[in-house]
């Protein structure tokens, strides 16, 4: 049986926070794998409109964890309200919902290669 996965996305400021955000998540293995990218986002805060780049992060993650790793985001956040988004994956392959079920939750010093 497939494991059910979820994508859990948010946006930070800087490529920088998003770096580092997505290293802390992996190496503590919260998360298999968390990519970035840069993303332009026009939203309203405080009353004014924003046009800005930020970095959309992506993590992998088991459906279990997700809650968990909810958490350890918010704490890890630099914004004073993170968008904290969980997204259900439909489906995954077999080999890579492997992959996830096997590299998170488990000690840094273990995983698996994902290319």
């Amino acid at each position: 049986m497939t494991p059910t996965l979820v994508e859990i996305v948010t946006t930070v400021a800087t490529e920088d926070d998003a770096a580092r955000i997505a290293r802390e998540l992996v190496e503590t293995t919260a998360v298999a794998c968390a990519s970035f990218f840069a993303v332009r986002s026009v939203y309203t805060w405080k009353g004014a409109t924003c046009d800005e780049v930020e970095h959309q992060i992506v993590c992998k993650v088991r459906e279990k964890d997700a809650e968990d790793v909810e958490r350890r985001l918010a704490e890890l956040h630099p914004y004073e309200t993170p968008a904290i988004l969980r997204v259900p994956v439909l489906r995954a392959n077999q080999a890579f919902a492997a992959w996830v079920e096997e590299s998170a939750g488990e000690d840094s010093s273990s995983g698996g290669d994902a290319e």
